[in-house]
């Protein structure tokens, strides 16, 4: 994914392959042949922006509608057959969105103003200006939303009015990856994940912390060899929160006391995927890898799309879906990992993916948003 890329990382990458003389590994290249099972089949596509935003982009939709933004601050909404309903301007730059919840739509910018928009009509229902730079979408519950901010600040405002409630902030190393993982209400309580690798249990009324656990504390001397951000989506089943961080480890806890059930080492910065009893994870070098919920074994482990810069995975009934660079959309059957279903659907890299009833809409890099069904 585009926004776990940093700039130090790459340049000590590039410096180090420069003084060794190591070659550049290159990305997988495709199977000729898989055992195909289903076909993705295009209902339609449209250009839905030019301007890619910097940070984390969902594509939120509900019933009727579909809703996109780019980065120049323009918000529009398609049908189910992909007809524009409205668009909305706002003068800023949008870094991350959009989140649909109770009738609203939340976006954020990228010097970190925060804004609430009417679902039916794109009106601003109120403004909000928090600490800094945010890069993952805002999440609500219907009485607060959570913001988080790349300097480890969590801020909670009032839905209805934007009005300030609380904020909390976690100390974080100088050194990150550029991007945060979203807030998460689970059963009463807001999850938060940090750049220093820990998750916070926060009852979000009050701000109070629950707890604050280290997911991964790095032994590592070198400041690179030291992140262990969580910047991925962490997933929550049966009182068990499912966690990774970056270059540390994916873990279950039990989320009332914060103990750990399991913990293996592993490295991403995508978001995780909980089904069916396994816990799907794409790591840092796009390897898929499937975990049991309960124990933490690994049930499979797929390398074929390995460097192929995939974005994070999706289910949709018994598959595991997601894009790569070239515009390929692909389907594992997730009870063995096994290929069933690819279709390259664009000539750009897929930057984001979300399964709506039993469709698939995938976004390019250039802004063009389709919508695939699955047969």
């Amino acid at each position: 994914m585009r926004y776990k890329n940093f700039l130090y990382f790459f340049l000590f990458v590039v410096f180090v392959a420069c003084e060794t003389g190591t070659k550049e590994e290159e990305p997988n290249e495709l199977k000729k042949e898989i055992n195909e099972k289903y076909n993705f089949e295009r209902l339609w596509s449209t250009n839905a922006f030019k301007s890619l935003p910097i940070g984390k982009i969902n594509i939120a939709s509900d019933k009727e509608n579909i809703f996109i933004f780019d980065s120049k601050g323009e918000i529009r909404t398609f049908s189910n057959n992909g007809k524009r309903i409205w668009n909305k301007k706002i003068n800023e730059d949008i870094s991350t969105g959009i989140t649909l919840g109770f009738n609203k739509l939340l976006l954020s910018s990228s010097d970190g103003e925060v804004f609430c928009l009417s679902k039916k009509t794109g009106e601003i229902i109120w403004q909000y200006s928090s600490s800094g730079e945010i890069l993952s979408p805002p999440a609500t519950n219907g009485d607060i939303v959570a913001i988080q901010n790349i300097d480890g600040r969590v801020t909670a405002v009032d839905l209805d009015t934007g009005d300030f409630r609380w904020d909390y902030r976690s100390v974080i190393p100088n050194l990150t990856l550029r991007g945060t993982s979203e807030p998460s209400f689970y059963e009463g309580f807001l999850y938060v994940g940090f750049a220093n690798g820990n998750l916070a249990k926060i009852e979000p009324r009050s701000g109070v912390t629950q707890w604050e656990i280290p997911i991964t504390t790095s032994k590592e001397t070198s400041e690179i060899g030291r992140i262990v951000d969580i910047d991925g989506n962490f997933v929550f089943s049966s009182g068990i929160a499912f966690v990774a961080t970056f270059q540390g480890d994916i873990a279950a806890l039990d989320t009332r006391s914060g103990r750990f059930i399991w913990k293996e080492k592993s490295s991403t910065a995508n978001d995780l995927l909980s089904s069916r009893g396994k816990i799907i994870l794409i790591d840092e070098k796009d390897q898929v890898l499937a975990y049991s919920q309960n124990s933490g074994n690994l049930d499979w482990f797929n390398k074929d799309f390995y460097l192929r810069n995939l974005t994070s995975p999706n289910k949709l009934k018994s598959l595991v879906i997601f894009g790569d660079y070239q515009g390929f959309v692909h389907a594992l059957d997730i009870s063995q990992g096994e290929q069933v279903a690819r279709q390259r659907t664009s000539r750009s890299k897929i930057i984001s993916i979300s399964i709506r009833d039993e469709n698939i809409l995938t976004l390019d890099e250039k802004g063009k948003l389709s919508l695939f069904t699955l047969q």
